[in-house]
């Protein structure tokens, strides 16, 4: 993954464990987030537009399966829209 040009986008599986810049055009969004290989790129919490993700670093020296055992997947990802209003779950 040198260079890490790819662009990947909400569904996508994460082919590598690392540190991903988030850009969504619709709400403001965490502007990067940590994902695990084999994972599934979230989606916004709060829309089903397009959500896309770009490597910024990988993470390494992980354990063969490239997940540490105390992971919790993330599956969406918050608004940090100053006037909007909460998701409930």
């Amino acid at each position: 993954m040198v260079g890490y040009p790819e662009c990947f986008v909400t569904g996508e599986s994460v082919p590598a464990s690392g540190i991903y810049a988030v850009e969504h055009l619709v709400h403001r969004l965490f502007t990067e987030v940590a994902l695990f290989k084999g994972e599934t790129f979230p989606k916004c919490a709060r829309c089903s537009d397009v959500v896309n993700f770009q490597m910024v670093r990988e993470f390494l020296g992980l354990d063969a399966a490239g997940t540490p055992s105390y992971r919790t997947p993330l599956y969406e990802l918050a608004v940090l829209d100053a006037d909007a209003n909460p998701v409930s779950a």
